[in-house]
């Protein structure tokens, strides 16, 4: 499945979902609130070269999703690989790889970002036997745009329940350059800067209160 910058939101609502608990609570009290917020950072980059008849598209997603009160976040790591030779109509590479061990750096102002990580990559253009090696993603991006901002809000009640929910996203397009390497084999290299490149951080906050049954 391939990853999006903003797919983080979904994740970070999932998460949100499955953190948010009431508090604890005496006879004397009327209500029971529950209240999460999540912070999501993500790098992404897409590159597609030719060198003759070998065409090579790369895709690469990076983030980081930190719920307020826990000590550990969530990573996520991501690379698809398609590699062809349009002269043969032979598929060399058609893989990808994830990992939860990765580096992001995402200052808050977006100008410019790092990622690094290293995957376990398996390639499936023979689908009988796919290979297994080891992957290691190296990514600098550099704002070429102003940023674009964006603020969602939402409230509804159910069952006597009144949830409260928003999301604030602030990103940046950009360009990334850097190496990708699928064991000895590098598929992106320093020269071959990305046609599309995206940083990000979302803010995701819910809330549900309940009046107490008498």
């Amino acid at each position: 499945m391939k990853k999006t910058a903003f797919g983080v939101l979904a994740l970070a609502g999932t998460l949100a979902l499955q953190i948010a608990s009431a508090g604890p609570s005496t006879a004397a009290e009327r209500r029971v609130i529950a209240k999460t917020v999540v912070r999501g950072e993500v790098l992404t980059a897409e590159f597609d070269h030719t060198d003759g008849c070998i065409q090579t598209r790369v895709s690469v997603f990076g983030g980081v999703i930190t719920v307020r009160g826990t000590t550990t976040p969530e990573k996520i790591g991501f690379v698809a690989v398609t590699q062809v030779n349009t002269c043969t109509q032979t598929t060399l590479i058609n893989g990808d790889g994830e990992t939860d061990a990765l580096n992001l750096i995402v200052p808050n102002g977006l100008a410019k970002g790092q990622l690094t990580m290293s995957l376990e990559f398996t390639n499936y253009a023979d689908p009988a036997n796919p290979v297994v090696s080891p992957m290691t993603a190296d990514v600098s991006f550099r704002a070429t745009d102003r940023a674009t901002k964006t603020f969602a809000k939402t409230k509804f009640v159910s069952d006597g329940i009144r949830f409260v929910s928003s999301a604030e996203t602030k990103s940046r397009a950009g360009t990334a350059t850097g190496t990708v390497t699928i064991g000895a084999q590098s598929v992106v290299s320093p020269a071959i800067p990305a046609y599309e490149a995206m940083l990000a951080w979302a803010n995701s906050k819910e809330k549900s209160v309940a009046r107490r049954a008498t």
